[in-house]
């Protein structure tokens, strides 16, 4: 037996593992858990039976016409607050268009879908590419969300700029 090849320098390179890095970027890791606890909010959000009303308790005018009821109203349902950040969040989700990634963001958070693996073969897509477009689309909503926050904010500064300014015609 020849030892030539035992101490091949291109071979041992070849078949030496990749280095791992196993301290992921604090910052990253950090901003990926805030928008996953994001998204986990506006899911519950938007699962909401009433926004901003009480529950009505008399039913249908209808249904009060007629003298009998044929069910119970449920008053138990979920209640949403008031968010304007979660609000803003919902109007930039909306404007996506329907494509890959959008599908990715449903099955994930929307439908919970349980193996990862086996959703990202129906999209035929591997699953690090599932991860890594479900990343790239909740930073792009993100972003979305927060420039729709910023403009409705603006909007509000000059309507209430305005009305400071308008001459009072009460007299």
């Amino acid at each position: 037996m020849t030892d030539n090849n035992l101490y091949d320098p291109v071979a041992l390179r070849l078949a030496a593992a990749a280095p791992q890095n196993h301290d992921p970027d604090p910052e990253a890791t950090q901003e990926q858990q805030d928008l996953d606890n994001l998204c986990e909010r506006w899911v519950a959000w938007k699962s909401t039976r009433r926004f901003y009303a009480p529950p009505s308790n008399m039913g249908s005018i209808l249904g009060q016409l007629s003298g009998s009821r044929t069910r119970a109203l449920k008053t138990d349902g979920p209640d949403a607050f008031c968010s304007a950040e979660l609000a803003a969040f919902h109007i930039a989700y909306s404007s996506q268009p329907d494509a890959l990634d959008k599908r990715v963001f449903d099955l994930y958070y929307v439908h919970r879908v349980a193996p990862i693996k086996t959703a990202a073969a129906a999209l035929k897509i591997s699953r690090s590419h599932f991860y890594l477009v479900l990343s790239d689309f909740r930073k792009r909503v993100h972003a979305a969300a927060k420039n729709v926050l910023a403009v409705n904010l603006q909007k509000a500064a000059e309507m209430s700029s305005a009305k400071l300014s308008a001459p009072d015609k009460t007299l």
